[in-house]
Formats: C-alpha cells, structure tokens, sequence
C-alpha cells in the first residue's frame, strides 16, 4: 500500500513540475504580450494626440477628399463619370477579368491598381 501512495506522490508531483512550468511559460508570454500591449497604446497616444493637435492648430482648415472632388466637378466642371470611363478601359476590363487584383498598364502609360474590383489608385 505505500508502494501505492509513494506512487501516486511521485506522480502529482510531476504533475505540478510541468504546471509550474507552464504557467511560468504563460507569464513570460503574458509579459510580451503586455510589452507589446503597452507600447501599442502608447503609439495610439501619441497618434491621436499628433492628430488632435493638427485639428486645433490655429487658422487651420482641412479639405476633405470628397469636397475636393465637388470642387473639381462644380467649379472646374470637370466631368468625373467620363474620367472614370477613361481609367476603365476595355483592356483593363479584360486583364481585371483574367487575372484579379493587381497593378495594371493603362494604353496613356500610367498604372492602374486593383482590389477587389475597386481602382484603388492611379501610379505614374
């Protein structure tokens, strides 16, 4: 019977050997975690307190893109449906269709970039 017992010790002692040692593995992952956490938040801070101080800078006014395309489209009176027939061309149609997202070569020499179906941007 202590045979039994000395046994069972051995084995939740053993047990207890490999939780501590996974908790002590846990902690350290805890505390990178936490670095990590840490420095991230104070990205975060000084992100926003960089953006904030850019809004309340005296005198300053910021144009967002969207009034900066009513703007062309009023004023200049450029018309923005043609403009966007121009940069979805037949070709560009069809290598959309072929390949997917990507970076395409328009036929007026600039880039034309692609994701998910949206012309994301235009590159010289």
């Amino acid at each position: 019977m202590n045979h039994l017992n000395g046994t069972k010790i051995k084995h939740f002692q053993t047990l207890l050997a490999k939780l501590s040692l996974e908790q002590d593995r846990y902690k350290e992952e805890y505390r990178v975690l936490q670095s990590k956490m840490d420095k991230a938040n104070n990205l975060k801070k000084h992100y926003e307190s960089q953006l904030s101080a850019l809004k309340n800078a005296q005198g300053t006014l910021i144009v967002s893109e969207h009034a900066t395309l009513r703007y062309l489209e009023r004023v200049y009176k450029l018309d923005l449906e043609k403009i966007q027939a121009e940069i979805i061309q037949p070709k560009l149609l069809q290598e959309v269709a072929e390949f997917g997202n990507g970076v395409y070569r328009s036929e007026d020499n600039y880039r034309v970039k692609v994701v998910d179906g949206v012309v994301v941007t235009i590159l010289e």
